[in-house]
């Protein structure tokens, strides 16, 4: 095998084991922001749901409250159901309601931006796995650029080269 075999056969294992090394790269980054992208899906549709179980709790307690603020009326002679005591029941309820329509809409805001941020992170990995597919080629586009040279110089039409000894 002669050296010009031997040095075509490197640069085309080196250039063939970049390339590979470079694609990998680039599929494992868009393999990883898939993976962070699904997890903050799962973060942001967790956000809601415990919103929405906060907004259930808020409202129980609304009840139970109410339920304390009629036993305590009644206890002292006040009827309940009018006057006094259903204007108290109207803002417990009332304050309760708005805190648990707060909370899922708090709730249903963490989670669209959750998924923006999954969208983002996905993008961010098509990106990178574009990047390293154009430095692949790129890689193969100068290893055979550098080929080009290097034949061009051992014929000697790159430049002058000597004679053998040094004589021109």
């Amino acid at each position: 095998m002669g050296v010009e075999t031997m040095a075509l056969a490197a640069m085309a294992a080196a250039t063939a084991y970049s390339t590979y090394n470079t694609v990998q790269q680039g599929r494992q980054a868009a393999m990883n922001a898939s993976a962070q992208a699904d997890q903050a899906q799962l973060d942001a549709d967790n956000a809601a749901s415990a919103a929405r179980v906060q907004a259930d709790r808020i409202r129980k307690t609304a009840r139970s409250q109410a339920g304390e603020a009629n036993a305590a009326l009644a206890a002292s002679g006040v009827e309940v159901g009018e006057g006094t005591a259903l204007n108290i029941n109207q803002e417990i309820y009332g304050n309760a309601e708005e805190d648990a329509v707060m909370t899922i809409l708090n709730g249903e805001n963490q989670r669209k931006r959750g998924y923006v941020d999954a969208s983002n992170m996905a993008l961010y990995g098509q990106q990178q796995r574009g990047a390293a597919n154009a430095q692949a080629i790129g890689n193969v586009l100068q290893a055979g650029a550098s080929y080009g040279m290097w034949k061009a110089s051992a014929a000697g039409r790159n430049g002058t080269a000597s004679k053998a000894g040094g004589a021109d």
